[in-house]
């Protein structure tokens, strides 16, 4: 059934995977870049592979599908740049947990994210090559040759009734699915989502959302192929695909009465052999971890806790707890409830716990920290009841910045606006600035300054951090 489109860039109904996609995307990877500005491009899904990995990865110039070649002849800059397809969501920085993808990307448009340099990608057509996957946990991976966050993840699978390869891809006919933790090696981010009951050929849509003021968003689309309903799918009499075999399966079946659309034995017709295999799986049908006669897939759908979004009912499984506080570390991590600044799924206060080092004692790991920042500041102007000040950065880490977060408390004033900088609200009382588009990256031996007007009495900030880094003042 397909989905409508909802407000605030949601598309289905289904309250329970947009509440938890929501979760997860205020708990996605919250980390300051420390990627080199250096590398132009940023990049795409790998596994599996998108439209345009696959093009690029099968060769630009002489691919051995012709198809693919008559694709990338097009436009060949855009095989070249199979790491650069983009788009901007035109809303303030602290906005971009709710981006209004539908209203950004028209229908017709999702592979190429409305881009024209990779229009070629919007091509329908049955030839585009697929990878085999089933119903169930599916492993993503996205070879980013720019790491970027901080950042969340969106997923949406085509709907049951999507025409692969006949017709446009559209809003309507993608549902969102669930996107577990995501885990950062390396240049390659790494997640799960769960893939509902699908037969045939359909399209995953990813986007990789980056919260910053220009709202950059990456977006990859891969064709996949379900073929026949397995074990792990669900059953072949399931023909409505909603985890069991009931009244409307029967309906649908008796509908197509002597022609081939109810046929589960494959002999070509829907006659008494199909009827006599339906009554038969009659009941819930596919993974059954308890076996209580309920798939767990529809246990899930009727809201068993399923908090790592894997598709597999909790009861069923146990998962590391590190601080035995009776929440899997895993689901603590994607909402929010505790911190995972490297992304490698274990809590840092776990890992300061068992002698990861935290020499400043600010519980965070000191592999996600910088040394070497350093700042001035200086009141250029003093009414006394507020000021004008100066609040300049200095890189000495010997890294490169692709954005960045100034965060600090203040005592004795009240900022009331910034120039140079994004003032992000926040309702903790810490000030938050991040970078203008423009001045977003700051190399070894540069520095940036802060203009702020203030409400109160000049003091130096206190507890500075960039990117999650401690700033010292400067000597």
């Amino acid at each position: 059934m397909a989905c409508g489109a909802l407000p605030n860039g949601y598309l289905c109904q289904d309250a329970r995977i947009m509440n938890k996609i929501q979760t997860i995307a205020m708990s996605s990877l919250i980390l300051g870049s420390m990627a080199s500005h250096a590398a132009l491009g940023h990049g795409t899904l790998s596994n599996p592979p998108s439209r345009i990995y696959r093009a690029w990865e099968s060769g630009c110039m002489n691919n051995p599908d012709p198809f693919l070649q008559g694709v990338i002849n097009q436009n060949v800059d855009a095989c070249w740049n199979w790491n650069e397809l983009v788009n901007f969501a035109p809303v303030e920085s602290y906005d971009q947990f709710n981006v209004p993808f539908d209203q950004i990307i028209p229908d017709g448009k999702l592979a190429s994210a409305d881009n024209p340099r990779f229009a070629a990608f919007d091509t329908v057509s049955d030839l585009w090559p697929t990878t085999p996957v089933e119903a169930g946990p599916l492993e993503m991976t996205i070879f980013a040759t720019t790491p970027h966050n901080p950042l969340k993840m969106y997923a949406f699978l085509t709907t049951p009734d999507h025409d692969w390869g006949q017709e446009a891809l559209t809003w309507d006919e993608m549902q969102p699915i669930p996107v577990g933790p995501v885990t950062l090696e390396g240049n390659e981010y790494t997640f799960t989502v769960t893939l509902p009951p699908r037969v045939g050929k359909h399209s995953i849509y990813v986007i990789w959302q980056r919260i910053d003021p220009v709202g950059e968003g990456f977006y990859m689309l891969a064709d996949v192929d379900f073929g026949i309903c397995s074990d792990s799918c669900d059953c072949m009499s399931d023909l409505d695909l909603n985890g069991r075999v009931d009244g409307a399966d029967l309906g649908m079946m008796l509908g197509a009465w002597g022609s081939p659309a109810g046929d589960v034995t494959n002999d070509g017709l829907t006659n008494g052999a199909d009827l006599g295999m339906l009554l038969g799986e009659w009941g819930s049908c596919g993974p059954d971890c308890d076996n209580d006669g309920i798939s767990d897939y529809e246990e899930v759908e009727a809201g068993a806790p399923d908090c790592n979004l894997d598709g597999i009912p909790d009861d069923c499984q146990e998962q590391p707890d590190c601080d035995g506080d009776g929440i899997w570390d895993v689901c603590a991590i994607l909402d929010g409830l505790v911190d995972d600044c490297n992304i490698n799924l274990i809590p840092d206060s776990c890992e300061i716990a068992d002698g990861a080092l935290d020499e400043d004692g600010n519980g965070i790991l000191d592999e996600c920290q910088l040394d070497g920042f350093t700042y001035d500041w200086e009141v250029t102007d003093d009414w006394g009841t507020g000021f004008i000040a100066n609040l300049t950065i200095h890189n000495d880490s010997g890294q490169c910045l692709s954005g960045w977060e100034a965060l600090f408390n203040a005592k004795t004033f009240a900022v009331d606006s910034v120039w140079n900088g994004v003032l992000v609200p926040r309702g903790d009382g810490v000030i938050r600035i991040v970078n203008e588009t423009w001045n977003g990256d700051v190399c070894q031996g540069e520095s940036f300054t802060i203009g702020l007007q203030a409400t109160g009495t000049p003091s130096l900030p206190v507890g500075l951090l960039l990117n999650d880094s401690p700033v010292e003042e400067a000597p």
